[in-house]
């Protein structure tokens, strides 16, 4: 086991108190303090402006309706690459940002100042709650909203570049009122001129060529080639001696298991991963809600993948490469994945993480 992997593996056990003051999970009030952005950063943008906190929009009766603004909620935007990630201590909430592939391709080439036209990113956000097995993890609860931003620099002109729309709860229900994305655009433009008002922070990965050349673990586990088009499955918020945030994704197999409700057992073939980061900061916004975690440098992949032949202590491979280096376990180094899995959850497939539920509409 290297140092580097100790350090991560730590993070596992930490102990939530560190970082428990900020999941005091507070009630939203209403759709203007819920959907005004709701950022993946250190930001209230989901809180009115002094302009319009006495807004408090109604919301519609039918579900996954068109915003009074003219956004629809986009076609499989469940299926949508990852881009960022955060957890907020404002509103109680774990957020995976997830991008079309202009996003995506903006995102992990460094082009997003100004981000292209055609870029549209969407926030799939779930109160947070503590993982019942694993005090040093707090995961995904039920699900609270669906966040969307379009760049179009002509047609959202006078707004800086964007339309907004927000879809509240697993029934996806919309805001009733004309002007309910005011709070959205006064946020982003008086706060984040300079950053395309945007607060998300792309999460760093390493590099395609670093990728491609992956070694396998000395246990035979290799690097997945395309584990930047998994899906996501779930996210979680780490905390302890070294705390990290973290996207879950999975291969097809997962994420249609995770989708049915099928994973425990988890079908042959599952491959499940974490995206790993450090604690960053999200400089752009510090003085307006200092506790919300964001990306910071990028830790590591984990991989567990799933054959009942292949390993029979356990059902579960398990690999992780580590820095953006993407070094990876020597021979043994997974002794210790397969100990702590086994033991603490045999009762659910030896798999910690906790599917982030989604409301079918958005994957169907």
């Amino acid at each position: 086991m290297t140092t580097a992997h100790l350090t991560i593996d730590k993070s596992f056990r930490g102990l939530w108190r560190q970082r428990s003051t900020r999941f005091v999970l507070l009630a939203a009030t209403g759709i203007a303090s819920t959907l005004a952005c709701g950022s993946d950063n250190k930001n209230k943008d989901d809180k009115p402006t002094a302009a319009t906190e006495t807004v408090v929009a109604p919301l519609l009766a039918q579900p996954g309706a068109d915003t009074p603004n003219g956004l629809s909620i986009p076609k499989g935007v469940a299926d949508w690459g990852v881009v960022g990630v955060a957890a907020r201590r404002d509103d109680g909430t774990l957020q995976v940002v997830v991008g079309n592939e202009t996003a995506v391709t903006a995102a992990r080439s460094g082009e997003v100042n100004p981000w292209p036209d055609g870029t549209m990113l969407s926030r799939l956000v779930w109160k947070a709650q503590q993982n019942p097995d694993d005090a040093s993890t707090i995961g995904p609860g039920d699900f609270n909203l669906l966040a969307l931003m379009v760049k179009d620099s002509t047609k959202y002109a006078a707004d800086g570049g964007w339309a907004y729309g927000a879809w509240k709860g697993s029934e996806l229900v919309s805001p009733a009122t004309a002007d309910f994305d005011r709070a959205c655009v006064n946020c982003h433009t008086a706060t984040v001129p300079n950053n395309d008002f945007v607060f998300t922070v792309p999460g760093a990965l390493p590099d395609p060529a670093t990728m491609a050349a992956a070694a396998p673990g000395g246990n035979g586990v290799a690097f997945p080639s395309k584990i930047l088009d998994w899906r996501v499955i779930g996210v979680a918020d780490v905390v302890g001696d070294s705390p990290s945030i973290r996207v879950i994704v999975g291969n097809p197999t997962a994420v249609d298991a995770a989708r049915s409700g099928q994973t425990n057992p988890w079908p042959d073939g599952s491959m499940i991963s974490h995206y790993n980061w450090a604690v960053g900061d999200n400089a752009a916004s510090d003085e307006i809600d200092p506790g919300t975690v964001s990306p910071g440098d990028f830790n590591a992949f984990t991989l567990m993948q799933r054959s009942s032949a292949l390993y029979p202590k356990g059902d579960w491979g398990y690999g992780v490469w580590v820095s953006t280096a993407l070094n990876p376990l020597p021979p043994g180094g997974d002794t210790m994945c397969v100990d702590c899995h086994t033991t603490k959850e045999p009762m659910r497939d030896s798999v910690f993480s906790r599917v982030a539920t989604l409301p079918p509409a958005l994957y169907e």
